[in-house]
């Protein structure tokens, strides 16, 4: 059985602000040791549901938290940036799984560190007009590739976004929302036990395959920047709804990768901090 785990940072176990995931901020150096043992949790329970081969993506921020010595030995890790498929590097079909560990809610959801990928550089997203987040569009687009996300790690806000999306997928909150910076945190030792035996649980019951989709989907994104998607429209296939709002239509796994180069076209424009 192979597994695919994509790894984010603001749902980790114990995280609650900007320094916890910011490279620099105090608590960063804690926050990633979080962020690995929160992995490892969910590498032990995808070994015990008899996982023969693990590939791990750093999908957070600069892609460069996890360091590879910290990690479980039985895992491959896709770390750094840039990269072409962006939170999903590395997913293909023959992946048997995929894990979603440490995902936060979507921008204006009250949860730990809400966001849609770029801060509040992003307002709003919608996936054929259903609102969407970095959870929704994961799951959309691994199974557009024919592969089922069969559990989620994050807080009780990022948990109920997922079972919103796919009621299905077996969720983990490793934390409980009070704001957006603030949270009720389990006990650590705790929160990982409760990954380690959700991941094996939700494997070991053998998860349906979603059937590969070439089904064309609309993205839609509503930026805080006129400018971004004034720019934005240069791309063919772009086009606008309102000066700040701009969408596509293509096949999900491609249209996930162009939706990166809309990121990167965003963050050559702007210079804004990722939470605030």
């Amino acid at each position: 059985m192979r597994i695919y785990i994509s790894v984010d940072m603001e749902g980790v176990t114990g995280v609650v602000d900007a320094d916890d995931v910011q490279p620099g901020g105090r608590d960063y150096e804690r926050g990633r040791a979080m962020m690995a043992e929160d992995v490892n949790a969910a590498v032990r329970g995808a070994l015990t549901a008899g996982a023969a081969d693990i590939l791990v993506n750093d999908a957070h921020g600069p892609m460069r938290n996890l360091l590879p010595e910290a990690l479980h030995p039985a895992v491959r890790l896709v770390r750094g940036r840039p990269k072409q498929f962006g939170m999903l590097e590395g997913l293909t079909g023959e992946y048997d799984a995929a894990l979603c560990v440490g995902y936060h809610s979507r921008a204006g959801a009250p949860g730990v560190l809400s966001h849609s990928f770029m801060g509040h550089e992003i307002e709003d997203m919608w996936l054929d007009g259903r609102p969407v987040g970095e959870i929704g569009l994961a799951h959309a687009t691994a199974a557009a590739l024919g592969v089922p996300v069969v559990a989620l790690t994050g807080d009780d806000a990022a948990c109920a976004e997922m079972t919103e999306w796919d009621a299905s997928v077996v969720t983990v909150p490793v934390k409980y929302a009070r704001d957006r910076f603030a949270a009720e945190l389990r006990p650590g030792a705790e929160a990982r036990e409760a990954i380690e035996e959700a991941v094996a649980r939700a494997l070991s019951q053998d998860p349906p395959r979603p059937a590969p989709s070439t089904t064309e989907a609309t993205l839609t994104v509503r930026w805080q920047s006129a400018s971004v998607a004034a720019t934005l429209l240069g791309i063919p296939g772009v086009t606008a709804d309102d000066p700040r709002t701009v969408r596509a239509t293509g096949e999900l796994p491609a249209l996930y990768r162009q939706f990166g180069v809309w990121m990167r076209v965003a963050a050559s424009l702007t210079n804004q901090p990722p939470y605030c």
